[in-house]
């Protein structure tokens, strides 16, 4: 997947690796900023496990999901300048980071960007993908860069713009691990049970100095969309999903499990829709979109697979939910510990794929308990009226796709602004 921002663009500085300087510093106590959940992290939100009723009414974590610039010829490091311009842009907004540990050699750089991402109290993840069958250790990645920091964790490093963190105040702020994409349909039950398990032994069960230092980091899977018959959804939501259709139930081991959950439509529109002659089209469609994908309805919706996509009289929640569809699968397959992610995209431009403010805003309110998706007029009152600091959200994690660059409007980037500063309303929760 390609947008404006996460186009590759090639610069020519190559900043210094990471070093250590010997002036430890461990936390005693929690300064301003640090949260503590599961581990204490700098961060906007507590990285911590989320039950299903803990889950409801919030909305955690927000992240690009493409926003890394990278190439499979080049250094990670010489994309330096433009990925600390893309983290600089997107903390103003999201709550974590994803990094993209595709080789070994990308390790001392991906800890140069999480120190940046770590001054703005942002969470991280990171993408190290690995299935039954590959040619390469599980994780290993992932493990060469958390041995890295855990042998140095009570000392700080330091980045070529002066940003710091310990080894252990980067491993505590690290929430998931994307461990791979849209292979259920060959992984099926036993497949991605293999994945999960393999995480644990190989990550979290680690003992380091007698410790297990990341037994709070989860492992990730995202999922075709549940009725996507075009691409070959497997995942069951019910069991007549499973005994009729052959779709293959959840592990129960399944931690973070994610959707993707796109409406591509081709409105031959600019890149940023809040003209007025924009607006009503883009809404309109949000509405028809999330009332039977994304609103989360608090009496339940039992989705089961329906025969006919093409079929308007399957166009309902029952048979299009993802939301629900979700939400029902990690409860068929007893997944206590399972929570959900989602990959909101409302809209597909021509040439890249965009997520406009209208779909975003109309995204988070679509998860709340009984808002009225279909009441357009509702939808686009509220689009600039509110900030995103009280988004709330049924699922227990969101993963949301936001894209702006510096061309963006001034409404754009005021909104885009406040999200990233939300955490008041996760006190409680602390």
């Amino acid at each position: 997947m390609t947008s404006l921002l996460n186009a590759a663009i090639l610069l020519t500085a190559f900043p210094a690796s990471p070093y250590i300087k010997e002036n430890p510093y461990a936390i005693q106590a929690l300064p301003g900023g640090f949260v503590k959940a599961d581990v204490v992290s700098y961060s906007y939100v507590p990285n911590r496990y989320w039950t299903l009723e803990e889950a409801k009414g919030i909305l955690p974590y927000l992240c690009e999901y493409e926003l890394m610039a990278w190439s499979g010829d080049k250094p990670l490091d010489a994309y330096h300048s433009e990925n600390i311009r893309r983290i600089d842009l997107a903390s103003q907004w999201s709550t974590a980071i994803m990094f993209y540990a595709r080789r070994l050699d990308f390790r001392d750089e991906i800890i140069n960007l999480m120190l940046r991402a770590y001054s703005h109290r942002q969470l991280f993840i990171l993408r190290d993908y690995w299935q039954p069958g590959n040619d390469h250790e599980p994780f290993d990645k992932t493990l060469d860069l958390l041995t890295m920091l855990w042998s140095s964790r009570d000392r700080a490093f330091i980045s070529p713009e002066g940003d710091r963190a310990t080894g252990r105040q980067l491993i505590n702020n690290i929430l998931i691990v994307k461990a791979g994409d849209e292979n259920f349909c060959s992984l099926r039950t036993k497949g991605l049970e293999a994945i999960y398990s393999t995480f644990k032994r190989r990550i979290q069960a680690r003992v380091m100095d007698g410790q297990r230092p990341f037994s709070h980091i989860k492992a990730w899977y995202n999922l075709v969309g549940w009725p996507a018959w075009n691409f070959g959804s497997c995942w069951a939501s019910c069991q007549n999903d499973f005994t009729k259709h052959g779709r293959s139930k959840l592990p129960a081991n399944t931690e973070f499990i994610g959707v993707d959950t796109y409406d591509y439509w081709p409105l031959a529109i600019g890149f940023d829709p809040i003209d007025s002659a924009n607006r009503s089209k883009v809404l309109g469609r949000v509405a028809e979109w999330h009332s039977i994908r994304t609103q989360y309805y608090p009496e339940g919706v039992d989705t089961s697979v329906c025969k006919n996509a093409n079929d308007p009289a399957t166009w309902t929640p029952e048979c299009w939910s993802d939301t629900h569809a979700l939400t029902n699968a990690v409860r068929l397959a007893e997944a206590d510990k399972a929570m959900m992610i989602y990959i909101a995209l409302s809209s597909s431009l021509p040439g890249h794929y965009t997520t406009p403010v209208e779909t975003m805003d109309a995204y988070y309110d679509n998860c709340k308990a009984g808002y009225p998706a279909k009441d357009v007029s509702f939808i686009e009152n509220r689009v600039w009226e509110n900030s995103c600091s009280h988004r709330s959200c049924a699922q227990q994690f969101t993963v949301a796709m936001y894209d702006c660059q510096s061309g963006c409007s001034n409404k754009h980037k005021a909104l885009s602004g406040v999200i990233g500063r939300h955490s008041q309303i996760f006190q409680k929760h602390i």
